[in-house]
Parts: C-alpha cells; structure tokens; sequence
C-alpha cells in the first residue's frame, strides 16, 4: 500500500534531489514539498489536506523551525502522532540535534541528508503509527 509524504524544506537544490529520489522508490503515492513551516500552516487553513503518513522534517529554516513545526502539530492535532511519522532530515552533524530528536516521542528517526532510494522504502514500509 502505498503511502502519502510531505517534505519540509527550504533547501531548494535538497527538495529537487528528494523529489528523484521519491520518484524512484515508488513508494508514494502522494507527495507535497513546502519551503517552510508557515507555507504548511497556510495551505492546511485554506485546503482539506489531510496530514500525511509520512513528514520529512528539516529542522533549521528560517522563521520558524522543524522543532516549532512539531509543537504545533501537537497542539492542533492532539492524535497526530498516532497516524504521521515524523523524519527529522537534516545536514547537520550536531550530536545535540540528534538528542533533541530523542526528547520527541513524535519523531521516528533523525535521517541524514541525503536520503537514499533504499531508505525512503524502508520509512514507507515501516508500521505506521496508529
């Protein structure tokens, strides 16, 4: 069964290889990318997007990050965890932000940049939450 993803990142060269590399795993069948946390909070108030199986989650963007990303989603959606794994992807290298990660219950791995074809099957095919 194949699932849906969103990708949260304002890296535009990073969204162009995940875009492949999503393509190429074949293993979602709905995609959306957003360039920032406030482009998602928008499109969620003006459409019915339902939140997805999947969210790739950069942490460091400007104006609000991944880990305010995430509190948000806990304070709008109090059962979200339960439906939508959360990835952390970054390029960071910082052993604190993988800690971080830790304190999340709501996050399901912390992936480095750049994920591969093999990895991105693997998320798909991992238990969903619920």
């Amino acid at each position: 069964m194949k699932k849906s993803v969103w990708v949260i990142d304002d890296d535009e060269i990073y969204q162009l290889i995940i875009k492949k590399q999503i393509s190429k795993s074949g293993v979602f069948s709905e995609q959306h990318y957003f360039k920032s946390v406030k482009e998602v909070l928008h499109t969620i108030e003006c459409s019915q997007l339902q939140l997805p199986d999947v969210i790739l989650l950069d942490i460091n963007m400007p104006q609000l990050d991944g880990w305010q990303f995430i509190e948000m989603l806990k304070n709008t959606y109090k059962d979200f965890k339960n439906q939508t794994s959360i990835y952390i992807v970054s390029s960071s290298i910082a052993y604190s932000d993988k800690e971080r990660a830790k304190e999340y219950p709501e996050v399901t791995q912390f992936l480095s940049k750049p994920v591969s074809v093999e990895k991105l099957r693997d998320v798909a095919n991992k238990k969903s939450p619920a």
